[in-house]
C-alpha cells in the first residue's frame, strides 16, 4: 500500500521542527491530527520514526532518521510530477474567485507573475461578494478565495491586516463646506464603520451617504466623480486614487484579507499560486 501523502508531509514537518504544534500550523492542520498522521504511518512503515512522551522532547528514532530522507524524497517527487502534469496544455485551471474590488487590482499583478512561473497553467477569475465566495469555495465551484476575511475556517491560508484608505477618480473635488459624499455597497458595513469612525473621531467633515446594490454600479459612481468610498490600500489601480491627505480626511485602520483554498492545499501548483497571492498583498 503506497504511503499517504499527507501523513508523508506530517512526519517531515515534525521531523524539521521537533514540534507536534508548530508542525500543525506549518502543515495547517491541528496537532492531534499531526500525531494521528504519524502513528499511521509508523504502523504502515512497520518501525518507530519518532521518540515523543510527556516531559520529553521530540526527536527522531534511528530509523525516523533514515525514513527522513526518503520522505524528502518523495514529496519532492510528488510536486515535480504536479509540476510538470500542470505543464501540459490541457491541465485543468485554478478557478480563483474574488471580488470585484481585488479582481480589478491585485490579481492582474498575481496572474502575470504566476504565469512567469510555471507556464501553461491556466487560471479562471469568477468574481462575486465574499460571503457568496465562500459558498462556492465550500462546494467545490472554485479551488482559491481571495476575500474580505470571513473568519478561521478550515480552508483558511492567510490573513493579512491591509490599511484603508479614502478613494475617487482623480478628478474628484469637494466645494468648500460641501458634505463628503460618500458610497459603498449595501453589505459594506465595516468599511462604512471604518469610514464614520474615523469621521466622527474629528468631526471636521459632514459626509452623506449612498449605497449600491451592485459592485460594478458602484464603480461607475465612483469612476464618474460623484462620490468618495473606502477601500484596502492594495485596491487603488488607475483611474482611482487615495484623496485622504488631498481632501483632509482623517486616517484609518486596517482590514483583514484572507485567501481560503480548497482541499488539497499541499498540491505543488495551488501552494505556488495562493503564494504568489500572499506575495503580492504584502507587496502593495
Amino acid at each position: 500500500m503506497p504511503f499517504d501523502l499527507r501523513h508523508v508531509e506530517s512526519f517531515v514537518a515534525v521531523a524539521e521542527t521537533l514540534s507536534f504544534s508548530i508542525a500543525a500550523e506549518r502543515t495547517n492542520t491541528v496537532q492531534s491530527a499531526v500525531s494521528s498522521h504519524i502513528k499511521l504511518l509508523e504502523r504502515q512503515a512497520n518501525r518507530s520514526l519518532v521518540k515523543r512522551g510527556r516531559g520529553r522532547p521530540v526527536a527522531l528514532t534511528a530509523e525516523g532518521a533514515a525514513f527522513l530522507v526518503q520522505a524528502r524524497r518523495m514529496l519532492m517527487l510528488a510536486d515535480q510530477m504536479i509540476h510538470q502534469s500542470g505543464n501540459a496544455t490541457d491541465a485543468e485551471p485554478i478557478r480563483l474567485g474574488t471580488t470585484m474590488t481585488f479582481a480589478l487590482s491585485v490579481v492582474p499583478s498575481a496572474l502575470s507573475s504566476f504565469a512567469s512561473q510555471t507556464d501553461a497553467i491556466p487560471v479562471t477569475v469568477r468574481t462575486a461578494r465574499s460571503h457568496e465566495l465562500m459558498e462556492l469555495l465550500e462546494g467545490g465551484q472554485i479551488d482559491v478565495a481571495l476575500v474580505f476575511d470571513q473568519g478561521a475556517k478550515p480552508m483558511l491560508r492567510t490573513t493579512l491586516e491591509i490599511g484603508l484608505v479614502w478613494v475617487a477618480a482623480e478628478g474628484f473635488d469637494l466645494s468648500p463646506n460641501a458634505a463628503l459624499p460618500l458610497a459603498f455597497l449595501d453589505d459594506a458595513r465595516d468599511l462604512r464603520r471604518h469610514a464614520f469612525g474615523a469621521l466622527d473621531e474629528t468631526g471636521a467633515t459632514t459626509p452623506s451617504l449612498s449605497t449600491h446594490p451592485d459592485p460594478i454600479g458602484l464603480r461607475a459612481v465612483i469612476l464618474a466623480g460623484l462620490a468618495v468610498t473606502v477601500l484596502p490600500k492594495v485596491s487603488i489601480a488607475t483611474p482611482l486614487t487615495d484623496v485622504g491627505a488631498r481632501l483632509g480626511l482623517p486616517a484609518l485602520g486596517t482590514m483583514p484579507v484572507s485567501v481560503y483554498c480548497r482541499s488539497g492545499y499541499g498540491d505543488g501548483v495551488l501552494k505556488r499560486f495562493t503564494q504568489v497571492l500572499k506575495t503580492k498583498l504584502r507587496a502593495e
